[in-house]
C-alpha cells in the first residue's frame, strides 16, 4: 500500500508541474502579445529618431524642394538668353563679319554588296560556301550549325572561305574576325546576326 501511495503521489506531483507548465506558457504568451500589441500600435518611432538626424532630413528634403523650384525658374531664362542670341546676328557689327560656310562631309558611296553565301546541291544535305571578303590575320564562322564551336575560314586569293554541309532551313550566323563577333556585312542581318536560309 505505501508503494502505491508513493507512486500515486509521483503521478500527481508530475501532473500539477505539467499544468504548472503549461498555464506559464499562456500566460507569457498572452502577455507578449500584449506587449507587440502596445509596442507596435502605440508606439512613436520617430521618438527613435535623434533630433539633429531628424533636422538633417527635413533640410534635405527642403533643399531638394528648392533646388526643383530653382530649376523651374532657370528654364524660362534659358529660353530668354537664347532668343536674345538669335536677335544678336540682327545687330550692324555681326552683319560686317564674313560668313564661314561649314564644310559638308562628302557622301560616302556605300559598296556594292557581293555574294557570301553559296548554296549548292540536292537531296537531305546542302553543301553551303562561306566567304569574307575583308582585312584579317584570322576568321571563323560561328552558328546552331556550326554546334556553337567556330569553324576556321581559309584565305585564298584575299578571300576567306569555308564550305559546310547544312541541313534546310533558317539559320543566324556570326563571323568572328581577329576575335571580335560581327555579322557577315553582304548579308541580310535581324538581331545583330546574319540569316542564312538553306532550301
Amino acid at each position: 500500500m505505501p508503494e502505491e501511495i508513493q507512486e500515486n503521489s509521483k503521478k500527481t506531483s508530475k501532473e500539477i508541474w505539467l499544468f504548472l507548465i503549461f498555464v506559464d506558457i499562456v500566460a507569457l504568451c498572452v502577455f507578449g502579445f500584449f506587449i507587440y500589441r502596445a509596442f507596435f500600435n502605440g508606439f512613436d518611432f520617430a521618438s527613435l529618431i535623434p533630433q539633429s538626424v531628424a533636422q538633417e532630413e527635413e533640410l534635405s528634403d527642403v533643399s531638394a524642394s528648392d533646388n526643383l523650384e530653382v530649376e523651374d525658374i532657370k528654364l524660362p531664362q534659358e529660353e530668354d538668353s537664347s532668343s536674345v542670341q538669335e536677335e544678336e546676328p540682327k545687330s550692324d557689327e555681326t552683319s560686317s563679319a564674313p560668313v564661314v560656310k561649314e564644310e559638308q562631309p562628302a557622301e560616302v558611296k556605300a559598296e556594292p554588296k557581293k555574294q557570301s553565301v553559296f548554296v549548292s546541291g540536292t537531296g537531305k544535305t546542302r553543301k553551303v560556301t562561306f566567304k569574307y571578303y575583308g582585312d584579317a590575320k584570322k576568321v571563323s564562322i560561328i552558328s546552331g550549325f556550326t554546334m556553337r564551336k567556330p569553324i576556321a575560314l581559309k584565305k585564298s586569293g584575299g578571300v576567306w572561305s569555308t564550305t559546310l554541309v547544312i541541313y534546310p532551313g533558317e539559320y543566324r550566323y556570326l563571323y568572328i574576325v581577329d576575335g571580335k563577333e560581327m555579322p557577315d556585312p553582304n548579308a541580310e542581318q535581324e538581331d545583330g546576326r546574319s540569316i542564312l536560309i538553306v532550301k
